[in-house]
């Protein structure tokens, strides 16, 4: 019996224009015609066309599925086999097992990647569903959503991409606590034209706030792993942000409050993620 290309499409659930396509790359070879040119698929084309697909499914370009040998096997280790399992030893046939070998290793490694990304995401869209969360916020931040601001928000986000995942979890504990504080409350409604008597007294209240809920969460030394060049740029970064996202009162607030805690000739990291706190 014979089928014709939508006949053998629907057979492999695919559809014919992939089919026609698999023809024109050199994976499925060409069937006979009937006298009315009509092409004749049989067993053997549709075997093919299933194993097409199966390898496509597995993250096998087409190109390595075009020379991929029908029927060949791979164990544990590498060696090949025809079916019976027995060992292949042939010079060249080893070395196109092993790059098969490779390969296999090579997708299961990115789809082992794909699935981590993917339920990261899904963790994220949990969040802001479960927690109303900010869509433009790392996961997690779900607790103290209401009190972030949009300088918060920024330098979070610059953060997030340098912090590993506990690294975040205790930047977004010490969030929570430190907005709790009044001083913090103090800093994110102050006037950018207060004068420097109130700035200088909500400094002197907010640094060892600041201090001690940094010291508490280790963020001293959160960014130590960080290659020394990243965290340069991370904290230019930073400092251009807050530039933008704070006023000039809150800024003179987080210089004031460095020297209280004699940090500021150190790396700013600490003050400036207390800033983002605020």
């Amino acid at each position: 019996m014979a089928w014709s290309t939508r006949d053998l499409a629907d057979l492999a659930g695919t559809t014919v224009k992939t089919v026609r396509h698999y023809h024109d790359r050199g994976l499925l070879a060409e069937p006979e015609r009937a006298a009315n040119g009509y092409k004749q698929y049989r067993a053997e084309h549709l075997v093919r066309l299933l194993q097409i697909r199966r390898l496509s499914e597995l993250g096998f370009s087409l190109s390595q599925i075009r020379d991929f040998e029908p029927g060949l096997m791979v164990d544990a280790r590498g060696r090949s086999g025809q079916g019976d399992g027995a060992v292949v030893r042939d010079g060249g046939r080893a070395e196109e097992v092993g790059e098969m070998h490779s390969a296999l290793r090579a997708l299961d490694a990115e789809l082992a990647a794909d699935i981590s990304r993917r339920q990261q995401m899904r963790e994220g869209i949990a969040a802001i569903l479960d927690h109303g969360t900010a869509m433009d916020l790392p996961s997690g931040f779900g607790e103290v959503r209401g009190t972030l601001t949009e300088a918060d928000r920024g330098l979070l986000l610059v953060y997030s991409q340098v912090l590993d995942a506990k690294s975040v979890a205790s930047l977004r504990a010490m969030l929570a606590e430190v907005k709790s504080t009044e001083a913090s409350r103090e800093f994110q409604s102050i006037s950018p034209n207060a004068s420097a008597e109130v700035r200088d007294n909500l400094a002197r209240r907010y640094a060892p706030q600041v201090k001690a809920i940094g010291e508490k969460y280790g963020w001293a030394d959160l960014l130590d792993d960080v290659p020394r060049r990243r965290r340069r740029r991370l904290q230019q970064a930073i400092g251009e942000a807050m530039v933008q996202l704070y006023n000039r009162a809150q800024i003179d607030v987080l210089v004031r409050v460095e020297e209280i805690n004699g940090t500021a000739g150190e790396d700013r990291a600490p003050a400036e993620s207390e800033e983002t706190s605020d």
